[in-house]
């Protein structure tokens, strides 16, 4: 009912800018013409022809932390820690391929505690990026040292930026948008060699502990800050017109870091063994229908830093959307 009505407002608001507004007029005339002349081969990629395209999105995400340490007795110990879940709601609506969105986090509407995390994504067919900000102190985990398990709760802080980039070479034939964002039709299999960048800049810091802890030798915060670049591939296959299955992984070696260990009285520098390596996946399903389409989508984040004989920490994250689509 409500998409139906959102529907109707759209149209009446459509028709009396027009009719107001001349201006408004030339750009929706520009619009079109930009619409029904893609860059693309239009044997393998398609824009759709339809005004406005509206989107439902369901979005998760999580985080998740390992660490083994070296201690002073020679022994290993292993940290786990990891945020809930996070949950939002966005409405996505594109007229001839302007977009404008809104999000919801319905954990926040009931006055429950709830991360920070920002996400800007945009993917064209040659080129694209995501931008990824966190701030988070609600991590439960367990650390585990000669066989005993201890866990906590909001006792770990992260703060963190991030950027992934992309480039595809056969950005005529291969679509990323088609796969996530539904702004172009992929109509045949396709794949292409892709470049890809990453840089990172956050801390994961110890907070809420007791005063016996804050000792010269025991670890405050872990400073990450990275920049890596590889080279991956990605590839769309149709098995028929109304399925859509996307994967790609872009793998990256770091070639330039400044990780730090800040103690009570000093800092030092993180050691590394090389290759230091992030990856980035992603993979999507699309369903067609005559007007509408659904889809589910991942984007996948893998970090290592530091060595095997001092510290070693694994960072992962991933976010997934759930999908429901109309063009009219």
């Amino acid at each position: 009912m409500f998409i139906t009505w959102l529907l109707m407002q759209l149209c009446v608001f459509q028709i009396a800018a027009q009719l107001r507004f001349p201006l408004l007029n030339r750009l929706d005339s520009i619009l079109e013409v930009r619409q029904k002349t893609p860059k693309t081969d239009t044997n393998y990629v398609i824009k759709p022809n339809a005004r406005w395209t509206l989107r439902l999105i369901n979005n998760l995400s999580g985080t998740h932390f390992t660490m083994k340490l070296a201690m002073i007795d020679d022994s290993k110990a292993n940290l786990r820690f990891w945020v809930p879940l996070r949950h939002t709601v966005t409405m996505s609506v594109n007229y001839r391929g302007l977009a404008v969105a809104f999000a919801v986090n319905p954990s926040s509407l009931f006055g429950k505690k709830s991360s920070t995390e920002f996400n800007i994504n945009s993917y064209s067919n040659r080129y694209g990026f995501d931008f990824i900000y966190e701030k988070d102190g609600s991590f439960e985990g367990s650390a585990n040292y000669q066989g005993q398990v201890e866990h906590f709760n909001n006792e770990i802080e992260e703060k963190s930026m991030t950027i992934n980039a992309y480039y595809a070479f056969n950005g005529r034939k291969f679509s990323y948008p088609a796969a996530f964002s539904q702004s172009f039709v992929q109509k045949r299999s396709a794949g292409s060699i892709m470049l890809g960048a990453s840089f990172h800049h956050g801390t994961v810091a110890i907070v809420n502990q007791d005063e016996d802890y804050y000792q010269e030798d025991n670890i405050r915060k872990i400073k990450l800050n990275y920049f890596s670049t590889g080279v991956g591939y990605g590839y769309n296959f149709v098995p028929n017109r109304n399925w859509l299955l996307h994967l790609s992984a872009l793998p990256s070696i770091v070639l330039w870091r400044e990780n730090k260990v800040v103690m009570m009285g000093h800092n030092e520098e993180l050691e590394a063994t090389f290759p230091e390596m992030s990856l980035v996946g992603r993979a999507s399903v699309v369903r067609y229908f005559k007007n509408f389409f659904a889809g589910l989508t991942l984007v996948y984040n893998y970090t290592s830093a530091g060595d095997y004989e001092s510290i070693r920490i694994r960072h992962y994250k991933w976010r997934t959307r759930l999908i429901i689509g109309k063009r009219f």
